[in-house]
């Protein structure tokens, strides 16, 4: 797939930062054009199957510093598309919102995890579940609130970490750092009051650099002893070196991973005929549609 865009088509974008999907791949430039070559299966190319065709994928994004994975900023975005031609029957596929996380320890007994996106800094309405995956705007706030559900009232709950990712995996090589240790990392992170068996934060919408259309927040949560002072969640925010320790087997539990999700990105547009665009990303799709018997080489 080659694509050419003419340079005085996307004035005020520096040439030199443009990618692809895969950012060691970058654009060249011919003097008037900006190029972007590709195969299909190279430079993060994706592909899709419908019931009718065969869909390759790939994006020119703007950016800033190459070795950045989220934005907050105005992007602009180039997709190009090759479609073949088939037959073929696919199933369908759907997205749900996780449930609570139960789990069983001595001596905390049972108890549960809920992990929730709220409305607003308020954290009295609940986002319907059934309207997931949350559309979100750049820069607009998102508010999240987790809480344990347990028959004990002397226990405190304890945030450690909190990262986001393009995928439902915390251990994505791709994500992002919202609090370390206890500590925010965000800059934009935002902690509220509560009660000590929740926890309340908010941020600002962002978005992964490259084709990555949604956000999955995961954190690391655990339960203490309320009122001990040796327990990992009075340490609070600490370098990572200080918190390694042994765990008290009777002041607190395990570490437990908890995600939610996903956000994605509202790309919505607004003005009047004369105005000036205003999109939270700009976004131009261009479409090659080719016979199959040319992908097979027939």
């Amino acid at each position: 797939m080659t694509l050419y865009v003419s340079k005085s088509s996307i004035k005020g974008f520096n040439e030199t930062n443009l990618r692809l999907n895969d950012p060691s791949c970058l654009v060249t430039t011919n003097g008037s054009h900006i190029i972007a070559s590709v195969s299909l299966n190279s430079c993060g190319t994706q592909v899709e199957e419908t019931l009718d065709e065969l869909i390759f994928k790939n994006k020119m994004t703007s950016f800033d510093q190459l070795q950045d994975v989220i934005t907050r900023e105005h992007q602009f975005e180039i997709q190009f598309i090759c479609k073949f031609p088939k037959k073929s029957r696919l199933s369908a596929s759907f997205e749900a919102q996780k449930s609570d996380y139960l789990f069983t320890e001595i001596p905390f007994g049972n108890f549960s995890y809920l992990f929730q996106f709220y409305d607003s800094s308020a954290f009295t309405k609940v986002i319907n579940p059934n309207t997931y995956p949350v559309k979100v705007k750049l820069k607009n706030m998102i508010y999240m609130g987790i809480s344990v559900q347990s028959s004990l009232s002397n226990i405190r709950l304890f945030v450690e970490s909190c990262r986001a990712t393009p995928h439902d995996n915390p251990n994505d090589p791709i994500y992002y750092d919202i609090i370390t240790n206890g500590c925010t990392k965000d800059k934009t992170t935002k902690v509220y009051s509560g009660s000590l068996k929740e926890f309340r934060f908010g941020l600002e919408a962002f978005s992964f650099i490259g084709d990555y259309e949604q956000v999955y927040i995961t954190c690391t949560v655990l339960l203490c002893g309320a009122g001990d002072p040796k327990t990992r969640c009075a340490q609070g925010c600490t370098n990572s070196s200080s918190s390694r320790r042994r765990r008290s087997l009777v002041s607190e539990t395990q570490r437990y991973f908890i995600s939610q999700g996903p956000l994605r990105l509202a790309r919505t547009s607004s003005g009047s005929p004369g105005s000036s665009l205003n999109l939270n990303i700009l976004v131009i799709t261009v479409v090659f549609i080719w016979p199959l018997s040319w992908l097979l080489g027939l």
